[in-house]
């Protein structure tokens, strides 16, 4: 296991902690080496210090979990006042038997609070880390250099989560986290602020914030997401780019940063809007800010109301559809589905002079089926009989119930000789199925097949007729057979 160096700025002897789950490796080090980096913990000691404000003044200066060595409870309860909840301290005498324990729940706390403050679907910071680094830097009463705030949110995030599911959402939301750290390196922060919006944190004015944002829209739009070996979709994102200085709260903050999101999409999304763009357009209205921003939210809100009332009724035609065209029991096409497209084949095999050839298939002795292990038992069969014509054919030939145990397979493409190769495969493997009953009995299907190519002389009354009278050749001359 990784040692954890510990940077030990104390005259006292270095101790050995043992038995314990984490491996310490402590280091005597001065005050000034506790900064160095490549620490993971430090213990300072109450006395290399002339007063505990110098202590403080340290502590509050080092980002590492941290125990202090104190001799008196009066040090260690002047100590607990300013300490950090997970810091700790160690009396002196009892250095032996508690420091280990000490840095262990130190460091363990650590871990837990840097896990508190990231975000957890794409590993950078959340919004609780992000609003304490807004909440910090607009109370700090020191003059610094000037830090522009650039927030993002993805252009119809919904409906990659309505077509695609949350799964491919999570993935471009983890993509888009890793974008944006990728060319944010030098920013003070990176946070995933909430669903599909992020934020950045970059020192520099506004105009810097917007060329810098306009870049990472190019990255957005130019990447590929993909959500498979074979599809992939492409994205945009709207973003907004304000001055943090000059703020009085974050409240104030979010609803300029709010505001120039909104009138981004408004513009037509895939934009960038800083407050002084959205400034102007309030003016060149003649408008309120309050009210322009208003009419931006309402506008973008009923927009996004439309498309996801289109795409809710889209679902519901398609469902219907299927329920339509679709048989309920055997789940092949059914009848209507047959009238409606069988005239299209003939007509695409007229125009592209292309065979047609269909297979009828009729169950043979069914009636009886149903009368001797009932009309359950009757159904099983018949769904037993459409999954094996399903798994014979291609994926373009479609199968339906034309009626009863009676069914239709549309082969596009297909001539005689091929249509009467493929029945007869469908023939045999129906025979050699065996189909169990719900009194345990078990029983084997057949069919009597005729197959037909469609021909000039025909239409679609003829074509059907042709292929039903193959079907009772078939039967007439002993069932289980294949007439073409």
């Amino acid at each position: 296991m990784k040692a954890i160096r510990v940077a030990w700025c104390s005259s006292t002897n270095v101790p050995q902690p043992k038995d314990l789950s984490l491996n310490f490796e402590c280091i005597r080090v001065d005050t000034s080496a506790a900064f160095e980096k490549d620490f993971d913990v430090v213990v300072l000691d109450i006395r290399t210090f002339e007063k505990v404000e110098q202590l403080k003044y340290l502590y509050t200066s080092i980002d590492l979990p941290t125990v202090v060595l104190v001799d008196t409870i009066d040090q260690e309860y002047t100590v607990l006042c300013w300490l950090e909840p997970g810091d700790d301290t160690c009396k002196r005498d009892a250095i032996d038997g508690q420091i280990g324990l000490r840095l262990q729940r130190s460091v363990w706390h650590s871990k837990q609070k840097h896990s508190y403050n990231l975000d957890k679907l794409t590993g950078i910071a959340n919004f609780r880390k992000f609003n304490d680094y807004a909440i910090k830097l607009l109370t700090s009463k020191e003059d610094a250099e000037p830090v522009c705030l650039i927030y993002l949110d993805i252009d119809g995030f919904k409906f990659i989560n309505d077509s695609h599911g949350h799964l491919a959402g999570d993935q471009i939301l983890q993509e888009v986290g890793q974008i944006l750290q990728k060319y944010s390196l030098g920013a003070s922060i990176v946070a995933r602020t909430g669903g599909d919006k992020f934020a950045i944190c970059m020192c520099g004015n506004t105009e810097q914030g917007k060329a810098f944002a306009e870049f990472l829209r190019t990255q957005i739009q130019t990447h590929e997401f993909k959500l498979d070996q074979l599809s992939c979709v492409h994205l945009t994102a709207s973003l907004g780019v304000v001055s943090m200085t000059g703020h009085s709260s974050v409240e104030q903050l979010w609803q300029e940063i709010n505001q120039c999101i909104y009138a981004a999409k408004q513009k037509g999304r895939d934009q960038v809007m800083t407050t002084e763009e959205f400034d102007a357009i309030a003016d060149a209205s003649g408008q309120d800010k309050l009210i322009t921003d208003f009419e931006h939210r309402i506008r973008v809100t009923a927009e996004r109301m439309i498309s996801e009332m289109v795409l809710k009724a889209s679902r519901l035609a398609k469902k219907y559809q299927a329920e339509a065209e679709n048989d309920g029991l055997t789940e092949v096409f059914n009848r209507r589905y047959l009238d409606r497209l069988l005239p299209r084949e003939i007509e695409k095999s007229q125009k592209y002079q292309q065979p047609l050839t269909i297979v009828l298939l009729d169950l043979d002795n069914f009636g009886e089926v149903n009368r001797t292990y009932g009309f359950p038992t009757g159904d099983q069969a018949l769904k037993t009989a459409a999954q094996i014509f399903k798994s014979n054919v291609r994926v373009v030939d479609w199968v339906t119930r034309y009626g009863g145990e009676e069914f239709c397979i549309v082969m596009s493409d297909t001539d005689l000789n091929t249509g009467y190769q493929i029945a007869e495969r469908i023939r045999l493997a129906l025979s050699e199925e065996i189909v169990t009953a719900y009194n345990s009995q078990q029983f084997r299907l057949t069919a009597s097949i005729g197959v037909v190519e469609f021909t000039p002389e025909d239409d679609l009354v003829s074509f059907l007729q042709r292929a039903s009278d193959k079907v009772r050749d078939a039967k007439k001359n002993g069932r289980n057979q294949t007439r073409f």
